[in-house]
């Protein structure tokens, strides 16, 4: 079964959730770079390490939360009388 999904257009919360995504991805990159660089000089020990290791996390889950908040609803199929129940 191929049945492709037809979704409706991204409105305006959705564009700017996908922007933030975007955003938090990108942010990502600079901490866990920051990260490695802590763990290669400092080791696990230091305290600054794991904060960064939470700042990673942190934006890596925003970036996930965010895009699949910009992810429109499918469509609807149409409704018809029988489908309505009083």
């Amino acid at each position: 079964m191929t049945e492709e999904i037809i979704r409706k257009p991204r409105h305006i919360g959705h564009k700017i959730a996908l922007v933030c995504a975007g955003l938090c991805a990108a942010m990502m990159v600079p901490a866990a770079g920051t990260f490695f660089w802590f763990l290669a000089t400092r080791g696990m020990a230091d305290t600054w390490t794991p904060s960064m290791a939470a700042i990673v996390a942190f934006f890596g889950c925003c970036a996930g939360v965010l895009y699949s908040t910009s992810v429109p609803q499918p469509k609807l199929p149409a409704m018809d009388e029988s489908d309505l129940q009083y």
